[in-house]
C-alpha cells in the first residue's frame, strides 16, 4: 500500500527542490495551499487526475511521487483503466492499495473485474469477503448495497453489519424488515436504521410478545414510543415486568409511575425498580409514612 507519508515527504522534497512555496504549488495547480499541505503531512494523498500534472510541473515520473511503481495507477491517470484490465488481473489486495488515489467509478470498474476473477479463477477462490471490505470507503452506493442484499439473502448478516455503515438506509432497512420477519436478531443492525423503523417494531413485537421481548432494542426505541409502551404496561400489569425498562426511561417519568404504584399497592409494588427512582422521592415517602 503506498505510504502517505513517504509521499509527502517526497512531494516536499520535490516541491523544495523546485524552489517552489507550498502557495506557488498550490497557485500552479489550481487547489488550495491547504491541500498542498495536507498531501506534505501524510494527511491525504494527491487525487488521480492531479498525478499527472505534479509529475510534469516536478519533471519527474508519478512513480517518483509515489516512491513504487505502479502500473495500473499509470493506467488509471491516463484513463486507460479498460486496456490495462484486458490484459492484467487485479487482486482485492492490489485494489485496495490503490483505491485512495481512484476515483469512485474507477475502483468501481476494477472491483467489478475484481469480482468475476474471483468468481471464475480457481486459483483465487479462497479470497473471501474480508478482502472486500477495505476498499468500501472508495465503492459507490449501489455496489455496496448490492453486496448486502447478497449478504442477507445467503444469510450471512454477520457481513451485513459489517458493511452497514455504508449501506443505503432504505436498502440496510429491508434487510433488517425480512430479519425481523424470520425472528433473526436485529441488534447489530438497529443502529443504523430510522426511528420509524424501529418504533413500527418495537411496537408490533410489544404487542405480539410484549416487554420481554423489546429487550435488544431497548437502547435504540426512541424515547416517545418507549414512555407509551410503558404507561401501557403499567395499566396492565403495574410495574412488574419493568426492570429491563427501567433504566431506559427518564427519571421523572418513572418516579410518577411509581407514586401511582405506591398508592395502589404500597411501597412493595417498587421494589423492583427502586435503583432507578428518585432517592429524595423515595426518602420524602419513607418519612411521611414511617418517621
Amino acid at each position: 500500500m503506498f505510504n502517505m507519508k513517504n509521499v509527502g515527504f517526497q512531494i516536499s522534497k520535490l516541491r523544495k527542490a523546485n524552489n517552489m512555496t507550498q502557495m506557488e504549488l498550490a497557485d500552479r495547480m489550481g487547489i488550495s495551499f491547504q491541500a498542498v499541505s495536507n498531501w506534505e503531512r501524510g494527511n491525504s494523498m494527491p487525487d488521480i487526475s492531479k498525478l499527472p500534472e505534479l509529475a510534469q510541473i516536478f519533471n519527474v515520473t508519478m512513480d517518483e511521487i509515489l516512491c513504487e511503481k505502479s502500473e495500473l495507477i499509470e493506467s488509471a491517470a491516463n484513463n486507460k483503466i479498460s486496456e490495462y484490465l484486458e490484459n492484467n488481473t487485479v487482486t482485492p489486495q492490489q485494489l485496495a492499495d490503490v483505491a485512495p488515489l481512484l476515483k469512485t467509478e474507477q475502483v468501481d470498474m476494477i472491483f467489478e473485474r475484481v469480482e468475476k476473477e474471483m468468481e471464475n479463477s480457481q486459483e483465487m477462490h479462497h479470497v473471501g469477503f474480508d478482502d472486500v471490505l477495505p476498499l468500501l470507503p472508495f465503492l459507490n452506493n449501489e455496489t455496496i448495497t448490492e453486496l448486502a442484499r447478497k449478504a442477507a439473502e445467503t444469510g450471512s448478516y454477520k457481513k451485513v453489519f459489517e458493511i452497514a455503515p455504508f449501506v443505503e438506509r432504505n436498502a440496510l432497512e429491508q434487510i433488517v424488515r425480512g430479519m425481523e420477519a424470520e425472528r433473526k436478531s436485529i441488534s447489530d443492525l438497529v443502529p443504523f436504521v430510522s426511528d420509524a423503523l424501529i418504533d413500527e417494531i418495537a411496537n408490533n413485537r410489544y404487542r405480539e410478545e410484549g416487554l420481554c421481548s423489546l429487550d435488544d432494542i431497548m437502547p435504540f426505541i426512541p424515547r416517545e414510543t418507549l414512555q407509551k409502551i410503558a404507561k401501557e404496561e403499567y395499566e396492565k400489569q403495574g410495574l412488574k415486568q419493568f426492570e429491563p425498562i427501567a433504566p431506559f426511561l427518564e427519571r421523572g417519568f418513572l418516579n410518577g409511575l411509581a407514586q401511582k404504584a405506591i398508592k395502589k399497592d404500597g411501597i412493595k409494588a417498587i421494589s423492583g425498580i427502586a435503583p432507578f427512582l428518585d432517592r429524595d422521592m423515595l426518602s420524602e415517602y419513607i418519612k411521611e409514612k414511617y418517621l
